[in-house]
């Protein structure tokens, strides 16, 4: 998968951000996945994602769903997207993983050398690694690299750079708090792993860079 591949920001900034898939690969692992599946959501849950959808329900962590919702929806096929915002938090996600032993497929995005370093604590090697070569082409038309830091969380592009201007002004204006105008951002994110932790560092750090006018 690449749509988690193209997350942009300081390196401090995505050391708080470590993108997991559950996968079930058809011909591998695919048939009778859904209770293995459920363990590893169940897993999820007691680690504490930042973030997550199954793409059985299609609602993240910030529709109003409950776990239980989640973990009944899960069948046959079902995939899930989560994200942490700690490096520890992913460290101990893997190692439960690793004991678990459930034979389904793990992708995980982040900055590589991070991933890699948790991934030879824990014991595991990654067979294949993607890498993303940035954006080329015509990227004038592009939101700037401050505002695309926010749009990426979303490999859907759910997220519209009028709304993150959006939600950095009402924060300007005092009339939304930081965690709140993040919760507004991860609101839109169709797949899950919108980082609204890291995001409203990056507020906080945004909002103070901005002016708001009468207009």
């Amino acid at each position: 998968m690449t749509h988690s591949l193209h997350r942009e920001g300081t390196t401090e900034s995505l050391d708080k951000d470590y993108v997991v898939f559950i996968y079930p690969a058809r011909g591998y692992n695919y048939k009778g996945c859904a209770p293995k599946v459920r363990r590893l959501v169940e897993i999820v849950y007691e680690v504490g994602p930042a973030n997550m959808i199954a793409t059985t329900l299609r609602k993240n962590l910030y529709s109003g769903v409950d776990p239980d919702e989640v973990l009944d929806s899960i069948e046959e096929g079902c995939r899930v997207f989560t994200v942490f915002n700690s490096r520890e938090k992913f460290r101990e996600l893997l190692t439960a993983f690793k004991e678990a032993v459930e034979g389904i497929s793990i992708v995980v995005s982040g900055l590589i050398e991070k991933v890699r370093e948790v991934a030879a604590e824990v014991g595991l090697n990654p067979h294949t690694i993607n890498l993303s070569l940035g954006i080329h082409g015509g990227t004038e038309g592009l939101p700037p690299p401050e505002i695309r830091q926010f749009t990426t969380m979303c490999g859907h592009a759910m997220i519209s750079p009028h709304l993150v201007e959006d939600v950095i002004r009402r924060i300007k204006a005092g009339k939304l708090d930081t965690w709140n105008g993040s919760i507004t951002l991860a609101k839109p994110c169709a797949c899950g792993i919108y980082n609204p932790y890291r995001s409203m560092e990056m507020l906080e750090d945004l909002s103070s860079l901005y002016t708001v006018s009468r207009w």
